[in-house]
């Protein structure tokens, strides 16, 4: 995980974390439906070879919603919209 790896720094122990980053309101955990396995059948092969990317870019898709990511070959793919704070 990138907690441990130090490449994340978390405010609190992993698993308080991780349940206050996705309380209501925070966040939409959306589902790994038929329509996300389609996007990740679409997508280049040459595109990312981390699996957990090529599903989080294909549910991006596939709900038609934008995504927050510091992931440099996700972003400079094109293949998903980027969220952009309100300015």
């Amino acid at each position: 995980m990138l907690h441990e790896r130090g490449r994340l720094k978390l405010t609190a122990p992993f698993e308080t974390w991780l349940l206050e980053a996705t309380a209501p309101g925070v966040v939409e955990i959306l589902p790994l439906a038929t329509s996300v396995i389609l996007e990740l059948n679409r997508l280049p092969e040459t595109f990312h070879g981390d699996p957990a990317d090529r599903i989080i870019v294909s549910t991006a898709r596939a709900f038609e919603t934008a995504l927050a990511t510091h992931d440099r070959k996700i972003r400079q793919s094109r293949l998903v919209q980027l969220w952009k704070p309100a300015s």
